[in-house]
């Protein structure tokens, strides 16, 4: 039972409010873009094996995805797999080539169209999660289960080595496809459950109410200033910056296009870019509405979740779900 869908990644939405923001002609855009295909092809892997994760028994698994926690530093779990009797931490990884899994320096080269390179040993990944998670639930007083861990690789078509004699790391790493012939065979190893009764599902209730949101400063990553950010409504056709508020729409003067509720993206991209809360000013100035009761109104609409406390402007948030409602 997936208890949880997989979301799209916050990184992955911040470089596409970026792209939108940002002149061609930035310095950082290609660096943007090149990273934006990075975290869309990983995403694309994850919900790959979302599509193989559905076939393990509802009655047994329990499936939580993109997991972060903390102990002293956070920590992120591609998916965890819960049942009565053991848990399983997947490392999701969607890379083309072959890799290369080298025992004397325990490193992994990447070979792809002639070119190698040095990447991050996801078995060194999943191990290292499997490890925080396991202190995690000690911290946290929850039974202790047997943890597992595997990499799982999307793509049949990734190419897997290592050196003679070292092949025993191949028992940790599978390919999507036999995910569920594989979560089996671990079962197979353990017979006593210890979650019994309600106690798998108040874990794994427990697990998904200490997840932390996370909402990199991403200006800061690329070191942009936000006044390189281009502020208006985009157009939904054309992407077009700004659209002009024309009476209770928005009309962009490049395809014609009119739109009710453009100014849901505008709003999504303040949040992802500029790392702070929303004020009626901040909304008037980075939509460019010229009457501040108009910004007001479509402000309040939005049914954002505020700061009633201060005594300062009202702060609007945007809610965990990152859905903007209308009504």
């Amino acid at each position: 039972m997936i208890l949880n869908e997989r979301p799209i990644p916050i990184p992955l939405l911040q470089r596409e409010a970026l792209l939108r923001r940002l002149p061609k002609t930035h310095s950082r855009y290609h660096d943007i873009e090149k990273e934006l295909i990075n975290w869309k092809t990983g995403y694309s892997g994850e919900k790959n094996v979302d599509y193989y994760l559905s076939y393990l028994p509802d009655d047994q698994y329990r499936i939580m995805n993109d997991l972060r926690l903390k102990n002293k530093n956070t920590f992120q779990i591609d998916t965890l797999i819960m049942s009565q009797i053991f848990g399983l931490v997947l490392e999701i990884k969607n890379i083309t080539g072959t890799l290369f899994f080298d025992q004397n320096t325990n490193g992994v080269i990447r070979r792809y169209k002639e070119i190698e390179e040095g990447i991050s040993n996801p078995l060194t990944q999943a191990k290292r999660h499997r490890s925080q998670l396991m202190q995690w639930n000690l911290a946290h007083k929850l039974k202790p289960i047997p943890i597992e861990y595997l990499v799982v690789f999307s793509r049949n078509s990734t190419i897997l080595k290592t050196n003679p004699g070292n092949e025993h790391i191949f028992k940790h790493m599978i390919y999507a496809e036999n995910l569920e012939e594989k979560v089996a065979q671990i079962s197979e190893k353990y017979q006593n459950p210890l979650l019994k009764g309600r106690a798998l599902t108040q874990a794994c209730d427990y697990l998904l109410s200490q997840r932390i949101p996370s909402y990199p400063d991403i200006l800061k990553t690329y070191s942009i200033p936000k006044s390189d950010i281009r502020p208006g409504v985009p157009c939904p056709k054309c992407q077009a910056l700004p659209m002009i508020r024309v009476s209770a729409a928005w009309y962009c003067s490049i395809c014609k296009t009119y739109s009710k509720n453009a100014h849901l993206i505008a709003v999504k991209d303040f949040f992802l870019l500029m790392n702070v809360p929303l004020t009626v000013r901040d909304f008037q100035g980075f939509l460019i509405i010229e009457q501040r009761g108009v910004a007001k109104y479509l402000l309040h609409t939005l049914h954002l979740p505020a700061d009633g406390n201060s005594k300062r402007a009202a702060q609007y948030f945007l809610p965990p779900d990152c859905i903007l409602s209308l009504f």
